[in-house]
C-alpha cells in the first residue's frame, strides 16, 4: 500500500499505525478468522482452546483473589477468537484482520463473569468512561496486551475512533457554515455533505460500495448493526488513506485527533464533577428532617 506509506512519512508528529498490505496478513495475536476455536495438541490428545476456556480461567483467577483488571488483561492477551456471535449479537473484535477493539472484548469477558464477582462500578467506569481501575502507561499497556494486539489496538484507535471524530468535526464545520438553515430541513443533507466533504461520496453510496466489496449486498439497506458500522468506518479510513494525497491525509487526521482530544477533555471534566459530588460531605442544607437529599 504505497500511498499509506507516503502518508506515514508526511504526517509529522502523527504516529500513524502499522497497516497490513491488502494481499497479506500481519500477526495480530488472533487466530485466523475461519478458525475461532484452535485445537492444540498435548501428549497426543487434542484440546480445544476457545472463548469459554479463557473466560473460565479468568473467572477462576478472580475468584481466587487475583485483581480482576490484572486477570482481564491476561485474558485479552491470550484470547484468539477474532469474532463471535453470542445470544444473537455479533462481537467483531478484529476488523479487517488488523484493527482490535479491546474494550469490546473486555465487555464480552466481563459480561460472561458470574454476577457479583466483579466490582460493578469499576467495570462500568472502564467500559463507559474508559477509566480502568489501574492507570497504565502506553509501554505498560503494550507489554500487557502483547505487541501484536497493541499495534492492532492502535489501528482501531486511528481507523475507527479518530475517523468517527473526524466525521463529527466535519459535521460541526458544516453546521457553522449552514447555521442560518433550519435543522429539520438539513439533517439528511448534512449527513450527505459530511461524507461528501471527507470521502467524496454520499454515505448511502459508500455503504453500498462497502457491502458489495464485502459480500454483504443482501444486508438491510435501512439498518446497520454496531459491528458492521465499526467495520464500515474502518473501511472508510483505509479508503481515505489509499485515495487521498499525503498532505490531505495528515490534515484530516489531525482534525480528527483534535476533536478526539476535545471529547476526552469533556469526559474528564464530567468525571471530575462526579467525583467531587461523591466526595463532598453533606451540608446542613442537604438534610431535611434527617433525610439526605440531592441538591444542585
Amino acid at each position: 500500500m504505497a500511498k499509506s506509506a507516503q502518508s506515514t512519512e508526511s504526517a509529522g508528529d502523527i504516529p500513524f499505525p502499522h497497516l497490513a498490505e491488502r494481499e497479506g496478513r500481519t500477526d495480530t495475536g488472533f487466530a485466523p478468522d475461519h478458525d475461532p476455536v484452535e485445537e492444540h495438541g498435548l501428549d497426543g490428545e487434542l484440546i480445544e482452546i476457545g472463548p469459554d476456556t479463557y473466560i473460565a480461567a479468568f473467572v477462576t483467577e478472580v475468584a481466587g483473589g487475583r485483581p480482576w483488571f490484572d486477570a482481564l488483561l491476561d485474558c485479552i492477551r491470550d484470547w484468539e477468537a477474532p469474532r463471535e456471535i453470542v445470544d444473537g449479537r455479533e462481537y467483531l473484535y478484529l476488523i479487517e484482520h488488523e484493527a482490535f477493539d479491546w474494550l469490546l472484548l473486555a465487555e464480552r469477558i466481563c459480561d460472561a463473569a458470574p454476577a457479583g464477582l466483579l466490582p460493578t462500578h469499576e467495570v462500568e467506569a472502564m467500559l463507559v468512561d474508559e477509566s480502568p481501575p489501574v492507570a497504565l502507561s502506553e509501554p505498560e499497556f503494550q507489554e500487557r496486551l502483547g505487541t501484536p494486539k497493541y499495534w492492532a489496538h492502535l489501528n482501531f484507535l486511528y481507523g475507527v475512533r479518530v475517523e468517527q471524530a473526524l466525521q463529527l468535526a466535519m459535521e460541526r464545520v458544516l453546521q457553522k457554515e449552514r447555521s442560518g438553515l433550519s435543522f429539520s430541513h438539513q439533517r439528511n443533507d448534512l449527513d450527505a455533505d459530511v461524507f461528501g466533504r471527507v470521502y467524496g461520496s454520499r454515505q448511502a453510496d459508500l455503504l453500498r460500495e462497502y457491502r458489495a466489496a464485502n459480500n454483504r449486498e443482501h444486508a438491510d439497506p435501512e439498518r446497520i448493526e454496531h459491528a458492521e458500522w465499526q467495520a464500515f468506518t474502518y473501511w472508510l479510513f483505509r479508503r481515505r488513506l489509499e485515495r487521498q494525497d499525503p498532505a490531505r491525509v495528515a490534515s484530516d487526521t489531525r482534525q480528527g485527533l483534535d476533536m478526539l482530544y476535545e471529547l476526552e477533555a469533556a469526559r474528564q471534566r464530567r468525571r471530575r464533577r462526579r467525583a467531587a459530588r461523591n466526595e463532598r460531605p453533606p451540608a446542613e442544607s442537604d438534610v431535611i428532617d434527617g433525610v439526605l437529599v440531592g441538591v444542585g
